[in-house]
C-alpha cells in the first residue's frame, strides 16, 4: 500500500485583511478621533501617531476617541489607549472614550481597566 499526499491547495487571496480607518473632526472645543476597524499590533501605531499629531502645537482641551467602530481589540489596543491617555494628560488635556464597542469593553473588563477611562 502506498500513500500519496496531495499537493497543497493554493488559491488566490480573495479577501484583504481589515484596515484601520481614522478620522479627525472638531466638536466645539473638543477634537474627536473616530476609529473604525481593528486595533491590533499592525494598526495601533497609526492611532498613536495621529494622536501625537493632534496634540502637537496647541492641544485641544478635550480629546474624544470614538471607539464605536472598533471590531477587534487586543492587548496592543490596551497599550495604545494607555499611551494615548498619558500623551493627552501630559499636555493638560482630558481624554474621553466615546461609545466603546462591545469587544473594547470586554477586553478592558478582562484586564481591569474599564473604569480607568472617562466614557460618554
Amino acid at each position: 500500500m502506498s500513500v500519496h499526499q496531495a499537493p497543497p491547495v493554493t488559491t488566490p487571496e480573495t479577501t484583504r485583511p481589515p484596515t484601520l480607518s481614522l478620522a479627525v473632526a472638531r466638536d466645539g472645543p473638543a477634537t474627536v478621533v473616530t476609529v473604525r476597524g481593528p486595533l491590533d499590533m499592525d494598526t495601533v501605531d497609526s492611532l498613536v501617531d495621529l494622536v501625537d499629531g493632534v496634540m502637537s502645537g496647541l492641544p485641544p482641551p478635550v480629546l474624544v476617541l470614538d471607539l464605536s467602530g472598533v471590531d477587534f481589540f487586543c492587548a496592543a489596543g490596551v497599550t495604545a489607549l494607555l499611551t494615548v491617555r498619558r500623551r493627552v494628560a501630559s499636555d493638560g488635556s482630558a481624554l474621553v472614550v466615546r461609545e466603546p464597542s462591545r469587544i473594547t469593553v470586554a477586553v478592558l473588563d478582562m484586564v481591569g481597566l474599564r473604569h480607568e477611562f472617562t466614557t460618554d
